[in-house]
């Protein structure tokens, strides 16, 4: 029971039953209390007016009790004379002390007990008590209790109807809830309605869908990193075990060469996956203020051997533009994107690069390269993923994605699309942000 009342269905009910009883109960119970006052006070006053009435008649007319109480109709009204005090029954001793002191005395009735009014004479007492009345208010007492009760009753039974309707839509989250809490992500709940617990199951379903493919997004990273890393430590593994047979001098710088290029493809593959988490806990940039045309200019410069090497022709367009941005994280961004833009791109391509300043702040790429499968567009930002053409270069399908996260904590736009004719867009928008002083 204790345990009931400190839950959320004891609250509840509580609450919900005082709230439908008491505006039910009250003005029933104040009214009855007020008719019975009334009826009460009117039955007294009877009484008393009855005693009086044969009081007089045995003083006046010098009549006996039984000569008087034949005057009188004793069908609503019985009046008995004691000649002793210790006759009447059922009285207190303060009511026998008032009794001896004032002469009279009025006792109200009780649920199952009459009115009494008492009246000392010089013959003895006289007790007035109702018939017809008493069975009135014995009706109306019963009338209003039976009310009562089943005010209560049905009170009761609507909260408890309430509450279990409630509780039990909260039972099931909670069930479900420790279903996913023991890794069932499976779980959901059917539900219908518009209500607050309707709202909440639907959020609920919302989480148990995005936990689940979190969950196989999840395992297949773990596939996937297993899978890169187990590539180059077999390979390197393998020529090692090589070199320690081969005794040929160009067999052996060839297998060193292989190890040193799987040793740097798993360096670059741990670095990204450290960048990586970190972005993934960093919400915080450093904004610092500085020229991006100079900083697309000096990511062209790093990657000038590269460009120089397929004999692209740059297309720049890269009017003055002060942006206050993390420096260091925005120019990993251009890096990786003219990087991609460069590798794909044919012998003595075109490469354009375009900055514009409006309302936003947006830096067009676009090569001359195949483009990008459709089937791939909506994945190119999943990690490890690697389309077609990305799957005979190397990489490890990491690059956009930090790529992506990096913009996002700018709460800016990255989108890549195909071109009509050739080659792929790479298009970032960003905000113009404006330290204040």
């Amino acid at each position: 029971m204790k345990r009931f009342i400190r839950s959320i269905s004891g609250h509840f009910f509580v609450i919900l039953f005082g709230l439908l009883l008491l505006p039910l109960l009250l003005p029933f119970i104040m009214t009855v209390w007020f008719q019975f006052q009334e009826i009460d006070q009117d039955l007294n006053n009877q009484l008393q007016q009855r005693t009086d009435q044969i009081e007089r008649l045995m003083q006046d007319q010098n009549l006996s009790f039984a000569e008087a109480s034949q005057y009188m109709d004793q069908s609503l009204i019985q009046t008995t004379q004691y000649t002793s005090l210790n006759q009447v029954q059922s009285l207190s001793a303060s009511e026998r002390n008032q009794l001896q002191q004032k002469g009279e005395i009025t006792i109200d009735g009780a649920w199952l007990e009459p009115s009494q009014y008492i009246c000392q004479t010089e013959t003895g007492y006289l007790v007035s008590t109702p018939i017809a009345g008493q069975r009135i208010l014995d009706g109306l007492r019963t009338s209003a209790g039976i009310g009562i009760v089943i005010t209560i009753g049905v009170a009761f039974i609507l909260t408890w109807l309430a509450v279990t309707l409630v509780t039990r839509r909260i039972r099931s989250i909670s069930e479900a809830a420790i279903e996913v809490t023991n890794g069932n992500y499976d779980v959901s709940i059917k539900e219908g309605g518009n209500d607050e617990v309707a709202l909440l199951v639907e959020n609920f379903n919302h989480m148990t869908e995005a936990l689940r493919r979190n969950d196989h997004l999840a395992k297949d990273l773990v596939a996937s990193i297993s899978h890169e890393l187990k590539t180059p430590i077999a390979s390197i593994q393998g020529f090692s075990r090589l070199l320690q047979t081969e005794e040929n001098s160009d067999k052996r710088q060839q297998y060193l060469t292989i190890m040193e290029q799987e040793s740097t493809r798993l360096s670059r593959l741990t670095s990204n996956l450290v960048r990586l988490s970190r972005l993934d806990h960093q919400t915080i940039i450093e904004r610092k203020r500085y020229r991006l045309d100079e900083q697309l200019r000096t990511c062209l410069l790093l990657l000038e051997r590269q460009w120089t090497e397929k004999s692209l022709r740059l297309e720049l367009d890269l009017p003055e533009v002060s942006v206050e941005w993390e420096e260091e994280l925005m120019q990993h961004v251009w890096l990786n994107l003219l990087e991609n833009a460069i590798r794909f791109s044919p012998e003595s391509g075109v490469l354009e690069v375009t900055l514009s300043e409006g309302k936003n702040i947006r830096v067009t790429i676009r090569d001359e390269g195949p483009g990008i499968a459709e089937q791939d567009l909506p994945y190119v930002f999943d990690r490890f993923y690697q389309g077609e053409q990305s799957r005979a270069n190397e990489g490890h399908g990491l690059g956009l994605s930090i790529v992506k996260r990096i913009i996002d904590l700018h709460d800016g736009e990255l989108t890549i699309r195909n071109h009509s004719e050739q080659g792929a867009i790479v298009t970032v928008t960003l905000m113009v942000h404006e330290t204040r002083e």
